[in-house]
């Protein structure tokens, strides 16, 4: 039913992404984004996505990622993007099914940023639960890239270990 029609899409997606087999854009966004600032922005429906995958970047690959949500960014964040800075990626979580002022927002900001690295990720589905589940799937390989391309251990996590023995010492 839907929910194997689901698995089953969510499954070619996970192995087009997949760093051995799949169609290289992991791998290329990682090299792209090695050594800048990542900002992920997303609008609100895509928002846990968007924060999940910083989380991932931070704390697979030793790169410093931050998200932010569409329209809340444009207030807070907009001249930081439009101003020329430091090396700087800019990861856009977008969806068809995005309302049409977030479209026109990420659409006047694409116009108007200032970033040699731009990435919009699509993120597909017939449900918001397939298009969250399809942006874990895109972003955890493009982490994944990343900690490798950087020379990082993804699943070695040696900041968190030595704070839980420190805390665990505190009593």
């Amino acid at each position: 039913g839907e929910m194997s029609g689901m698995l089953g899409r969510l499954r070619t997606t996970s192995l087009g992404a997949d760093l051995i087999g799949g169609d290289g854009m992991s791998e290329m966004m990682a090299r792209s984004m090695q050594g800048r600032e990542i900002g992920i922005i997303s609008p609100n429906e895509l928002g846990p996505a968007g924060y999940r995958f910083s989380c991932q970047i931070n704390e697979n690959s030793d790169s410093f990622a931050n998200s932010s949500d569409v329209p809340e960014m444009n207030h807070n964040e907009i001249v930081a993007w439009s101003s020329e800075g430091a090396s700087r990626a800019l990861i856009l979580l977008t969806s068809e099914e995005m309302h049409p002022r977030t479209q026109a927002r990420i659409g006047w900001m694409l116009d108007n940023i200032e970033s040699e690295v731009v990435w919009r990720i699509e993120c597909e589905g017939e449900s918001l639960l397939e298009r969250l589940l399809y942006a874990a799937h895109i972003t955890d390989w493009v982490s994944i890239s990343l900690a490798l391309v950087n020379g990082t251990n993804p699943s070695e996590m040696a900041a968190i270990d030595s704070l839980k023995a420190h805390l665990a010492s505190i009593q």
